[in-house]
């Protein structure tokens, strides 16, 4: 017969201790009743033994005493079976007590005492039975005084090893699984053996027979200090990550990898109005809802320009008009980048948002103010050269009136020579056209304050500013030396600016020579083709040199005492708005070149803005 179950043992063990005390009666041989008393130490406990033996030891009395056992012997038989009743009483204790011990904690091979980390179990009524060698190293108790918890009737070891702001919570969910059943799972700081605690994660299930009841609960304890404190410490590092994240001066938001928002900063927030409280939540906003917060005139662009790069995958940046909480539509600078994991898949978009609305207002303003001051300043060309015009002006129109006079007095002859009056005619509307072809060069130069750009021809207008200044050149006895390249492509400009540019370099290089010598007085403008798809166009002059190469381009810095300090600055932000470049240098063998440079383009190729100084 194979017995499963300690409930079918007992059983058993009870039959066999009742048979042998019916034997031990009926035979009156007292020596059954040990087998009683056997029975009682193990299935009972050895502290019922203790009782089974003093009965026992009284029936054997009984028995050895009776007349019809006979008394010759009786009292020695009756000595060595109390004896060998008590000595088998201490056997069984020393068995059920000692024995335990030794085979717990001191015992070989794999048991529940190999179990990692803190073990434990714990009786049906939640006393402590057992505590594996690594949980009574820790909490520093020894075998001896564990034998003395386990035997306490109360849970006053609790507070001994558990932490006193954790030992109320700790006990009411030891206490709540001891009546439910259910599994304990808790988080409590235990006291180590040198005093200090550390966080455990307790988890303790009820071990029961095959009839559902709870024979025992084992437990496991797992130290998890390490992981709380770098929960904690990520905690934090969340929370200063999101203060952060908050008070920088931008607004931030991020995007699904679909380019649907889902996050705003508090600083967005507040600027926008936007209910974070009222969110939809992560994936489910759609973004045609944010596109209605740009400006109607942006808002195509601006949708256009998010789909394609969504599309790609691509960083963007674009400006548009976007609504603040008070209705007011400011500029904004948006920027987006995608965050990508190893194999290139995006993740995430992080967006930031930079109000730039009075940085847009000052350049349009300042914008302004330059084509004011590039006006101003055709104006006071025009003042300077005006001289030089009504000279070039008075040749021509004098030349007419002479050869009129010639003209009339030929015809006057006796008799009239037609053929004279005919040469003399065709002089007079030669320098009929001169004196036109230098009007339509002023109001060319003048007159326009706007132009579209068109392929120009740069030695052309070289060759028309030399014209223009031609009087002035004589009368500073400037030398020109032509060096144009005769292969020089055409590129598209805006014919005017380019004019006022050249003029302006070409009249600050005569000026620049009025203090050296006559005979010294050279200025030499060249054109020429670079190999990276330029043009170039280099005045040099003889004079003194730049004082200052740095603040030359510089708005209002002028070494003239009557200058504005506004010729140079104008030239650049004209070469700029065309995609050019514009430097000066002091050459060796003295005096200084201005050179700049255009990129040669078809004129369906350029898009020059309204007005090309903004930037002087």
């Amino acid at each position: 017969m194979e017995l499963t179950s300690s409930h079918q043992r007992r059983v058993v063990a009870a039959a066999i201790g009742a048979a042998s005390v019916l034997l031990a009666w009926f035979t009156h041989e007292p020596s059954g009743l040990l087998v009683a008393v056997t029975a009682v130490c193990i299935c009972v406990g050895w502290k019922a033994g203790l009782a089974s033996v003093a009965v026992a030891s009284l029936l054997a009395a009984v028995l050895l005493l009776s007349p019809a056992h006979g008394a010759e012997n009786s009292p020695v038989q009756l000595a060595a079976f109390v004896a060998g009743a008590f000595g088998l009483w201490v056997v069984v204790k020393i068995f059920r007590t000692i024995s335990f011990y030794d085979r717990v904690y001191q015992g070989s091979g794999f048991n529940f005492t190999d179990t990692p980390g803190l073990g434990w179990s714990a009786y049906p009524d939640g006393r402590l039975r057992f505590l594996n060698p690594a949980a009574l190293e820790y909490v520093g108790v020894t075998a001896e005084e564990m034998r003395e918890i386990m035997n306490a009737d109360d849970f006053s070891w609790w507070r001994r090893f558990v932490h006193a702001d954790d030992v109320e919570a700790s006990m009411a969910q030891w206490r709540h699984s001891l009546e439910t059943g259910e599994p304990m799972i808790e988080e409590k700081r235990l006291r180590r053996f040198d005093g200090t605690y550390r966080w455990f994660r307790d988890t303790g299930v009820a071990s029961r027979d095959e009839r559902g009841r709870i024979v025992g609960w084992y437990g496991h304890t797992e130290d998890i200090d390490d992981r709380r404190k770098a929960e904690a410490a990520l905690r934090q590092s969340e929370r200063e990550l999101g203060l952060l994240v908050d008070t920088v001066p931008t607004m931030i938001w991020l995007m699904t990898p679909a380019g649907l928002p889902y996050y705003f900063n508090k600083r967005f927030v507040d600027w926008a109005g936007i209910d974070s409280a009222k969110e939809i939540p992560r994936g489910a906003r759609q973004f045609g809802s944010h596109v209605e917060l740009f400006h109607p005139d942006d808002r195509a662009a601006v949708k256009a320009v998010f789909q394609k790069s969504f599309a790609r995958g691509e960083p963007l940046q674009h400006k548009a008009r976007l609504c603040r909480k008070d209705g007011v539509y400011r500029w904004i600078d948006s920027r987006f980048e995608p965050l990508r994991d190893e194999d290139g898949t995006i993740l995430r978009w992080y967006g930031v948002n930079f109000d730039v609305d009075d940085e847009v207002r000052a350049q349009e303003s300042l914008r302004l103010a330059d084509e004011r001051l590039a006006l101003a300043l055709r104006a006071a060309s025009l003042s300077e050269l005006s001289v030089s015009i009504a000279h070039e002006l008075n040749q021509p129109l004098q030349a007419v009136v002479a050869n009129a006079g010639a003209f009339q007095r030929w015809l006057n002859a006796d008799p009239p020579n037609f053929n004279h009056a005919s040469r003399v005619a065709q002089k007079i509307i030669r320098n009929a056209d001169a004196a036109a072809q230098v009007i339509t060069r002023i109001r060319a130069l003048f007159s326009k304050t706007e132009g579209e750009p068109h392929a120009i021809d740069l030695n052309a207008v070289i060759h028309e500013v030399c014209d223009l200044l031609g009087d002035r050149l004589a009368s500073s006895s400037v030398k020109l030396d032509l060096q144009l390249d005769p292969r020089l492509p055409a590129t598209a400009a805006d014919h005017v600016q380019m004019e006022q540019v050249v003029l302006n370099l070409v009249r600050n290089g005569i000026e620049s020579m009025q203090d050296v010598s006559i005979n010294a007085r050279s200025l030499r403008i060249v054109s020429r083709r670079q190999d990276d798809g330029t043009v170039e166009v280099e005045v040099r002059d003889r004079g003194r040199g730049l004082s200052d190469l740095e603040r030359i381009f510089d708005a209002f810095y002028t070494t003239k005492p009557d200058g504005m300090g506004m010729g140079l600055a104008i030239c650049r932000s004209i070469i700029e708005a065309h995609c050019g470049r514009l430097w000066a240098e002091n050459l060796e063998t003295g005096g200084a070149s201005v050179t700049f440079s255009l990129p040669v383009r078809a004129a369906d190729q350029t898009n020059i803005p309204t007005g090309a100084t903004v930037s002087a």
